[in-house]
């Protein structure tokens, strides 16, 4: 059997609630193989969210129907499958949010100014001023 099936998202979750509290809630849907409360790396507190796995998809879904928008230590739970983990990249691999790729269609690349030497060259820079035959005898230089 599929063990993303048995796996459920506890959202909404109490940040002073234990594995122990929340075993014991879905425990009354089926037997509860691993109670996982995702905590902050820097404070060590909760974050507010847990992943819970049953021993069947059978029972997974009945607490999920059951428990679903209802109160737990105050708060309105919200639980549903867990979506699959993304382990195909290395621990601490950089992956930025956005890709501005230079070469591909639609991509800003280097943001439209061109390239010389290592560096963007946006114009107007003294580059242009010389090959225009600036120096810088007059304008803005002088004042």
């Amino acid at each position: 059997m599929n063990q993303q099936n048995q796996k459920l998202y506890v959202g909404n979750l109490n940040f002073d609630a234990t594995d122990e509290q929340v075993r014991e809630l879905f425990g009354t849907y089926g037997a509860v193989e691993d109670v996982k409360i995702v905590m902050d790396r820097f404070s060590g507190r909760s974050r507010g969210f847990a992943f819970v796995r049953m021993d069947s998809a059978d029972s997974a879904g009945k607490a999920k129907e059951a428990l679903n928008g209802q109160p737990f230590q105050g708060k309105t739970l919200v639980i549903d499958w867990a979506r699959t983990e993304q382990r195909d990249r290395p621990a601490g691999e950089f992956r930025p949010r956005r890709d501005f790729g230079g070469e591909r269609e639609g991509g800003r690349g280097d943001f439209g100014g061109r390239r010389e030497g290592g560096r963007r060259d946006f114009g107007g820079g003294r580059r242009d001023r010389e090959d225009r035959g600036g120096d810088r005898s007059g304008g803005f230089y002088n004042r």
